[in-house]
C-alpha cells in the first residue's frame, strides 16, 4: 500500500488538493451555468427508475424493487430513427426514469426516448469520439461525461445547463452526495451538481471509473501498472498500487470496495483502510477485467474471457456456484429474487440466488446490461460488430 497525492418482437413501435476551476465548453463568456431552481435530488424507488449505470452510486447492480420475470417475454421497440447505443467495450446500457429512457449514442448524442418509441430530444455532446457512458438522471437534471467533458442538461427537454470541461471517457461519471465525480484533467475530482464548478481534485493514477459509498470515492485506473484509491473531500484516505490493472468500474457492498483486474482476479479490500479481505481468482484462461453485481449477500461475476459466471460468497469469497453462459463482460442486473445475465451469444438467463437457471431465452442477446425497473425491462441487442444499438421494452 502507497500513500499519495440487450430477440423476440411483439410490437414495434473520476494527494493534493488542485487550487483550479472547472471551464466551460461552450459559453463564450466562460461564465459557470447553473440549474437554476432544477431539482437534482435522485431517485431511490427502483418501481419507476433505474437511474444510472449501476443503478446507485456504489455501482452495486442491484434493483431491490424489481423482481425476476416470467419467461417469453414480449418486447417493443422504442428507438426507431437510428439513434443507438454503443455496444462494443461492454457498453454501459440507458437510464429509466418513469416512462422515459435516457442513454448515449455511437455518434455522439445524449437522447431521451418515451417508451412510446417518440424521440423527446437529443443533445450533441461528442460527436468525435461517441458518448461511451450512461447518464445519471436526477429529478429534473441529466448529468453525463464524455472525452469532451461533463454536462448538465434539463431532463425534460434536453437543453444545456451546463458544461465542464472535467470528463472521463471509459467509465460513467457518479452522482452522489451533490456532487459529480468525474475526471478533471489528469486527476480524480468532484463537481458540483448545480453549477458545474470544480469542488475538489486529488492528483492520482486512479482515474479510469468510479464508485461512490458514504461520501466516500473509490476510483481504479489502469495507467502506471494500475491504482486503487479511497477519496474524501480531496484527501487520500487510502490507496494500492500492487495488485494490478482495473478497466472496469468498482462495486462497494457492505464494508468491502470489490475491484476486478485486468488478468480477471477479484480484489476485495476493507473500505477503511484498502487491506485485502480476499481474493478470488478466476482460471488464467477467462482474463478480462469485469463489474460484478452485489445482492443477497453475494457476488455475481461475469466470465470475462472464459464460458462460466460465477458466484462467491460476499464475506468470504468462497465460490458457491458457477453457470455455463459462455463469455460476457457487462455487469449482470440483480433483481430481488434473483440476476440476469445477458451474454451476446447464448442469450439471457434468469438465474435465482441459489443458483437455479427459472429460464433461458437464446434469442435474447445482449451486449450492455440490462436495466430492471418494476415490472420491466430494458434490453439493447447484440447485433453485428458493434450491434444494432435499438433499446427494447421487455415485459409479461
Amino acid at each position: 500500500m502507497r500513500r499519495r497525492p440487450f430477440l423476440r418482437a411483439a410490437g414495434a413501435l473520476s494527494v493534493a488538493t488542485l487550487a483550479t476551476t472547472a471551464g466551460c465548453l461552450s459559453r463564450a463568456d466562460d461564465e459557470p451555468g447553473s440549474i437554476e431552481d432544477r431539482d437534482y435530488s435522485g431517485y431511490d424507488d427502483g418501481t419507476v427508475a433505474w437511474p444510472e449505470e449501476g443503478f446507485d452510486a456504489a455501482n452495486t447492480g442491484y434493483n431491490p424493487d424489481a423482481e425476476l420475470l416470467e419467461s417469453d417475454l414480449e418486447s417493443t421497440k422504442i428507438t426507431t430513427d437510428g439513434s443507438g447505443i454503443r455496444t462494443d467495450l461492454g457498453g454501459s446500457g440507458v437510464a429509466v426514469v418513469e416512462d422515459r429512457v435516457y442513454f448515449g449514442t455511437g455518434g455522439g448524442n445524449v437522447v431521451c426516448y418515451g417508451v412510446d418509441g417518440k424521440r423527446r430530444w437529443s443533445y450533441e455532446a461528442d460527436p468525435g469520439a461517441g458518448v461511451r457512458t450512461a447518464p445519471t438522471v436526477t429529478r429534473d437534471v441529466v448529468y453525463v461525461s464524455s472525452e469532451n467533458g461533463s454536462y448538465a442538461l434539463d431532463a425534460e427537454d434536453g437543453d444545456e445547463l451546463w458544461t465542464s470541461d472535467a470528463g472521463i471517457r471509459w467509465g460513467s461519471s457518479v452522482v452522489a452526495d451533490g456532487r459529480l465525480y468525474a475526471l478533471s484533467g489528469r486527476d480524480g475530482g468532484a463537481l458540483d451538481l448545480e453549477t458545474g464548478e470544480l469542488d475538489w481534485s486529488a492528483e492520482t493514477w486512479a482515474r479510469g471509473a468510479y464508485a461512490v459509498a458514504d461520501g466516500i470515492l473509490y476510483a481504479v485506473g489502469s495507467i502506471e501498472g494500475g491504482e486503487i484509491a479511497a477519496f474524501e473531500d480531496g484527501e487520500e484516505l487510502w490507496s494500492r498500487s500492487d495488485v494490478g490493472e482495473f478497466y472496469a468500474p468498482p462495486a462497494v457492498a457492505d464494508d468491502v470496495v470489490l475491484a476486478c483486474t485486468k488478468p480477471g482476479e477479484l480484489y476485495a479490500l476493507d473500505r477503511d483502510t484498502g487491506e485485502t479481505v480476499w481474493v478470488y481468482e478466476r482460471p488464467h484462461y477467462a482474463t478480462a477485467s469485469t463489474t460484478p453485481a452485489v445482492a443477497h449477500g453475494q457476488v455475481y461475476l461475469p466470465p470475462g474471457n472464459s464460458d462460466w459466471t460465477r458466484c462467491l460468497d460476499l464475506e468470504s469469497g468462497d465460490e458457491l456456484w458457477t453457470i455455463r453462459t459462455s463469455l460476457y463482460l457487462s455487469q449482470p442486473t440483480a433483481v430481488a429474487d434473483g440476476v440476469y445475465f445477458g451474454t451476446p451469444n447464448e442469450g439471457t438467463f434468469a438465474v435465482e440466488p441459489d443458483g437455479t437457471i427459472r429460464w433461458h431465452d437464446e434469442d435474447l442477446r445482449l451486449s450492455v446490461p440490462i436495466s430492471a425497473v418494476g415490472e420491466r425491462l430494458y434490453a439493447v441487442p447484440s447485433v453485428g460488430p458493434f450491434g444494432s444499438g435499438d433499446v427494447y421494452l421487455l415485459e409479461n
